[in-house]
């Protein structure tokens, strides 16, 4: 061997020795149990609500006088949007037959309870759920039948863009079976922009003009809707932006608008059908939550508490910061299990209600990767926990 190479092969032996030597020791560490007790948690985080929000007290609500969307099972993800509904039995007084939602709102018994929706996004379905209040009643007709046929629904809302919406001229169209129709208050005067009405399978109603959104857009609205004698129902409400504004004196002369029919939107099961996937085409889009404001001095008390953007914002070779938010104020935690030997501990309970959290992590060894997860209390015992991520200490 070159004498030079050995030389140089002897001075470096205990450096590399000492290097390797720290690298095994770090190997070691990451998968030795017992270290998960050195982790330690600093929390921080700060409340985001309005104060509409953060006021309110869900806890007074009248549970018997409400009911969380029966038709599409969602719930909003802040008390400050959504739409109230009121319910409106059919009567005797109405006749045998009825064909119309107006029939409902000049002859109806318009019930005490009020119903909150996320959205109008109920595609085509059966309807055999009824309607619940949040103290387990189920409401019922003239005769004790639980209701989920010959009735109709109120929705009251403002309509505004959402942050992530353009603004522009919007078409307006209703997918519903049975009848539906939409109105705008403009000049203290509620105006009719959509005629859906009538016993129908699920079919397009189409406006009578676009509507300018911008920004600033708070357009009170209102859609009548009504559930005939079958079981079969829908009603969704979508929008496209166009170019410029239009009015049509025949809506059904463009577009699917006066198109009908219990599978040509929808399927049965809520999946997209031929005329769905043709309007997307033509720009078409369910009108998100986001776009649904709360009538003045109204919160939706049907909010359910949830975790969002859970994630590693920063680490190094001993500690992380981990942040997320919730919908509502809501307490931290975490809980931290190491992937190699399958500890896990939860960290201590931070009882600050906020909605932007912060944990700053301590502790944690080189080498390592935990499985993490954040849990969250709204202090009125509802509890979430989000989906694990993962956090590779180097």
């Amino acid at each position: 061997m070159n004498t030079r190479l050995l030389l140089s092969a002897i001075l470096l032996a205990p450096a590399i020795s000492m290097a390797m030597s720290k690298n095994i020791k770090s190997i070691d560490q990451s998968h030795t149990p017992g270290l998960m007790g050195k982790i330690s948690c600093k929390y921080s985080g700060r409340n985001n609500s309005s104060a509409a929000v953060g006021s309110y007290d869900f806890n007074s609500i009248d549970s018997k006088n409400v009911v969380c969307d029966p038709l599409s099972g969602s719930t909003a993800t802040s008390s400050d949007q959504g739409l109230l509904g009121r319910i409106i039995l059919r009567t005797s007084d109405m006749g045998s037959t009825v064909n119309s939602v107006i029939s409902y709102l000049n002859q109806g018994n318009w019930l005490d309870q009020k119903v909150y929706f996320s959205s109008v996004n109920v595609p085509t379905r059966d309807f055999t759920k009824g309607f619940t209040t949040q103290n387990g009643d189920v409401l019922t007709d003239e005769n004790g039948n639980k209701l989920i046929k010959d009735f109709a629904i109120e929705y009251t809302s403002v309509l505004q863009l959402s942050s992530s919406d353009k603004e522009g001229e919007y078409e307006i169209a209703l997918l519903s079976d049975d009848g539906a129709r939409m109105f705008i208050l403009e000049n203290n005067t509620w105006n009719e922009v959509i005629n859906n009405d009538g016993d129908h399978a699920t079919r397009m109603g189409c406006p009578y003009r676009t509507i300018h959104m911008d920004k600033n857009s708070q357009i009170p609205m209102k859609i009548a809707y009504y559930q005939g004698p079958g079981t079969s129902l829908a009603n969704v409400m979508i929008w496209r932006r166009v170019a410029k504004a239009h009015t049509w004196k025949n809506p059904d002369n463009h577009s699917l608008c006066g198109y009908q029919g219990d599978s040509y939107f929808f399927n049965k099961n809520g999946g997209i059908a031929v005329g769905m996937l043709w309007l997307q085409l033509e720009g078409w889009n369910v009108v998100a939550p986001a776009n649904f404001k709360m009538p003045a001095q109204t919160a939706n008390p049907c909010v359910t508490l949830s975790i969002s953007n859970f994630a590693v914002a920063s680490s190094d070779s001993s500690s992380a910061v981990l942040n997320w938010t919730t919908n509502l104020p809501a307490s931290s935690q975490l809980t931290i299990t190491n992937f190699f030997t399958g500890e896990q501990i939860t960290t201590p309970y931070d009882s600050n209600l906020v909605t932007s959290h912060t944990v700053t992590v301590s502790g944690l060894v080189s080498g390592s990767v935990y499985k993490v997860q954040a849990i969250s209390n709204d202090g009125k015992g509802h509890t979430v926990t989000s989906d694990a991520i993962t956090l590779v200490i180097n």
